[in-house]
């Protein structure tokens, strides 16, 4: 299955990967994008690119939490208008609906949903799209501390959770996940990734509220279109998967790497002026004369 992202995520995990003191160009052209995906124009790229640079990040920083580190850093509107309508929301509840509903906007990788629901407490859940990656399960990790710290930085309270899941493995130390979540009640190699908050602080008010922006927003969200995966971040991830892979690769082989069919990639790499034999051969010369994949190629 082929998935898309709005380039603001993996923008979002670039700002923490440079925080870190990491180079986020180096690490942006390793995941298979490039450079414009730091400051360049709104587009959308293959799903696998967001996942692919919290993977990256966890092992430059050797930290099995560092989804975590989407709370750290926050600028304001770094994720758009999802971040204005939790924000604009009247209560902690509606900014998390309001999230899972626009979230489908900015990605089909993932979604945010209510699982389980009482008059204590809700149970809501990110749900991920194609393979489950460990990118996938660090991204779960960032969907929850991003909205928390949000609801709590709005409205002005601590929010705890009463109980949080996810389907990783158990890191060796569960002290990060806990301090976060302020609860202990935080379980692992669970069947979702879920995070449950109780009914009273679901009502608490976000004292960012504001009504009438917050309908202006919601009439804007709904004429934003969904992402779709634009020909140059599919050719910049091909070449960087023949430097990964080598240039033995097939098309059906790359297809299935890229979790799309053969068919889709030529229709993609076509819309970018190029070709798979193309790519392969500027492959090849970056082989045989050992010149890295160009940041970004422009369309042919």
């Amino acid at each position: 299955m082929s998935t898309s992202d709005s380039v603001l995520l993996p923008r979002f995990v670039l700002t923490r990967i440079r925080a870190a003191g990491l180079d986020p160009v180096e690490l942006a052209r390793a995941a298979g994008v490039g450079h414009w995906a730091l400051d360049g124009p709104h587009a959308s790229v293959p799903g696998r690119v967001y996942q692919r640079l919290w993977e990256l990040f966890e092992h430059r920083i050797g930290a099995p939490h560092v989804g975590l580190r989407a709370a750290e850093r926050y600028g304001t509107g770094e994720l758009g208008m999802i971040d204005y309508l939790v924000a604009t929301a009247h209560t902690v509840g509606e900014g998390f609906r309001a999230a899972g509903e626009f979230g489908g906007r900015l990605s089909d990788s993932r979604q945010l949903t209510v699982l389980a629901e009482s008059d204590r407490e809700t149970t809501f859940a990110v749900r991920s799209f194609g393979e489950q990656t460990r990118g996938a399960e660090l991204a779960a990790q960032a969907s929850f501390a991003f909205l928390l710290s949000r609801v709590r930085h709005g409205s002005e309270a601590p929010i705890a959770a009463a109980r949080v899941s996810f389907r990783q493995a158990p890191p060796r130390r569960h002290t990060p996940f806990t301090e976060f979540f302020g609860t202990a009640a935080v379980d692992f190699e669970a069947d979702a990734n879920t995070l449950t908050l109780r009914s009273e602080d679901l009502r608490r008010p976000m004292q960012t509220a504001d009504p009438r922006l917050a309908a202006v927003l919601q009439r804007g969200a709904d004429a934003v279109p969904r992402c779709t995966p634009p020909a140059r971040a599919w050719s910049d991830l091909v070449a960087a998967e023949l430097d990964s892979a080598g240039t033995g690769c097939t098309i059906d082989e790359m297809a299935k790497r890229l979790h799309t069919s053969s068919r889709t990639l030529q229709r993609r790499l076509a819309a970018a002026g190029t070709s798979w034999s193309r790519e392969l051969a500027d492959a090849r010369r970056r082989t045989q004369s050992q010149i890295p994949a160009p940041l970004h190629r422009p369309v042919r």
